[in-house]
């Protein structure tokens, strides 16, 4: 069950500009639009599932799939003063477009962010996509509830959506210590989203971009970065924990007592970002999450809604890269 990893290494590529050193002192001549072209990439290795309860399964093979995205990214900043204390002299609003595509889907998203202190950021957005299939690739089907089997649907007729609000703390010693070795980083956000695939029924289950049982519904993540910055190339080094999942597992229908709809996938990702020159950078990070943990062993697809979760499951889902060339 893989997805496209736009958003994760998008969150994570905002701590770079959060707390990325300015090199030109000048904010006012600066210009407010910016524009950047962010690509991702990720390897996955195969990792059998094993039963029981919690504990970690081995890699079993060299390779379970791979993850390619592009994201062109415009943003304009307007300074909205509130007051001439230090605190809300910066106050700002920010207003973005952007446009993902992979080799399975198109995707356009629009959010606005207002960040009245330098600690703290609200934002809101939304997004509209549209998915299709090449060959075995799945990017949009649905689950045929006699056959277990993921079936192709119209891509015009059954756009994704999704809608968010999140709010992020962020905090560098840097502020209260001078010096360029003197910055351990954190940024903790919370988002809420409710998404789906237009046209299906309330409790269908589809794949959009290679992930299956996805169904409509309200969920969250949660995440938190800590890191250390450095002014040396190797520009941040520090580890990600991420926890993501439904509000409530009803929206998996009469799957949930025995799926757990509401499983929280957990994950623990060390990262490192290169900074290349002024305009580029490049973020590795190496993905250990969790997933649920079976009383039986999978035999085929449909047994993963029919057998009962005794447990989490770790393991090592993936090898990201993550490269940003900003053009202003």
């Amino acid at each position: 069950m893989k997805k496209v990893i736009a958003i994760l290494l998008a969150t994570v590529l905002t701590v770079f500009g959060v707390f990325a050193q300015d090199d030109n002192n000048d904010a006012e001549k600066k210009s407010p639009f910016s524009l950047a072209l962010q690509t991702d990439f990720a390897y996955h290795p195969k990792a059998e599932f094993i039963t029981g309860d919690t504990h970690y399964a081995p890699i079993t093979g060299v390779y379970d799939g791979v993850e390619a995205c592009t994201t062109l990214t415009a943003a304009y900043k307007l300074n909205t003063p509130l007051g001439e204390h230090w605190l809300v002299s910066d106050a700002n609003v920010t207003f973005r477009g952007a446009l993902e595509l992979t080799p399975i889907s198109l995707k356009q998203k629009l959010s606005i962010e207002f960040t009245p202190v330098p600690f703290l950021i609200f934002s809101a957005g939304g997004s509209i996509g549209w998915g299709w299939n090449i060959g075995p690739i799945e990017g949009l089907c649905e689950m045929n509830k006699a056959t277990y089997e993921y079936e192709p649907i119209s891509t015009i007729s059954h756009p994704y959506y999704e809608a968010w609000g999140t709010v992020t703390f962020q905090f560098d010693t840097g502020a209260l210590i001078p010096g360029d070795w003197s910055h351990v980083v954190l940024l903790a956000s919370y988002t809420t989203i409710y998404f789906g695939i237009a046209g299906l029924e309330s409790d269908s289950l589809y794949e959009w971009q290679c992930s299956k049982y996805q169904v409509r519904g309200l969920a969250y993540q949660a995440q938190c970065i800590l890191g250390y910055q450095m002014p040396l190339p190797i520009n941040l080094a520090g580890v990600m924990f991420k926890a993501a999942g439904y509000y409530n597992g009803d929206a998996y229908g009469v799957y949930n007592d025995v799926f757990d709809g509401d499983f929280p996938e957990i994950s623990i990702s060390p990262l490192v970002q290169f900074k290349i020159g002024k305009k580029d950078n490049l973020i590795c990070l190496f993905d250990f999450s969790s997933r649920r943990s079976f009383e039986n062993k999978i035999e085929k697809e449909s047994d993963i809604l029919n057998t009962k979760v005794t447990g989490r499951e770790w393991y090592f889902k993936r090898f990201a890269i993550s490269w940003t060339h900003t053009f202003m």
